[in-house]
């Protein structure tokens, strides 16, 4: 129903965060480690999203968006996919090269500082069913969250 009427509940979009220790001992803010908890359903729905309908964009995706240098998000795109692409591409670089450079960047919390607003915009450029647009545009607007947090002696 969510997905027909392009519109995802609030409740679907609301997040429970739960700083769990990292440490036996914790003492100081650095000792925890915030999970986000979100409804099942909600995941349910997005793994469904993503399996149906944007993994099979991503196969065969406008000459616009370029993914052959992504391997995160996609239906083969693990981390040993990613080494092992790294190594064949060295392999054969060396080949024909004396030395080869790789470079290396961490992208952690990268999603926390993407343009969001651009977001759309990529995403109107795949092969989605209007519903499902819509329904991702919905999902991606007007999060929120609230943390849960409690002292054990």
């Amino acid at each position: 129903m969510s997905l027909a009427t392009s519109t995802v509940p609030r409740q679907w979009k609301e997040a429970r965060i739960r700083p769990l220790p990292k440490v036996p001992a914790s003492k100081q803010h650095a000792d925890y480690r915030p999970i986000s908890i979100t409804p099942i359903i909600s995941r349910l729905m997005q793994r469904t999203v993503i399996c149906t309908f944007l993994y099979p964009a991503f196969l065969n995706p406008p000459t616009t968006l370029t993914f052959s240098d992504q391997l995160a998000f996609r239906p083969a795109g693990t981390t040993s996919a990613a080494i092992i692409f790294l190594l064949c591409t060295v392999t054969d670089l060396l080949q024909s090269n004396p030395i080869v450079v790789a470079i290396s960047l961490n992208f952690s919390k990268a999603f926390d500082t993407v343009q969001h607003s651009t977001l759309p915009s990529k995403l109107a450029a795949l092969d989605l069913p209007m519903p499902v647009y819509n329904w991702l545009v919905d999902f991606f607007g007007s999060h929120s969250h609230y943390t849960v947090f409690s002292f054990r002696v």
